[in-house]
């Protein structure tokens, strides 16, 4: 990790595209989806939902702010040094 030019933001990169990713699945699956079906919007909600949480978590960690997760304070001090 000493020569990683990214920063080692590569892991919230992923969180943020898979985010986005799931969200626009969500909006294409609405616009699909009929009126009367009441199941699909279940899914169609958590994948909204699940996508936006997903991108607002690899915000945080991009911010350093994820630092109380298991493993992730020794990595931010090793980054510090």
């Amino acid at each position: 990790m000493k020569y990683d030019k990214t920063g080692g933001n590569k892991i919230w990169l992923g969180f943020i595209g898979g985010g986005i990713l799931a969200t626009a699945l969500g909006f294409c699956a609405l616009d699909l989806a009929p009126l009367q079906a009441s199941a699909p919007v279940f899914g169609v909600m958590l994948l909204l939902t699940g996508g936006m949480v997903s991108c607002l978590a690899g915000a945080v960690g991009m911010t350093g702010m994820l630092t109380w997760v298991p493993g992730m304070a020794n990595e931010h001090a090793d980054r510090a040094q």
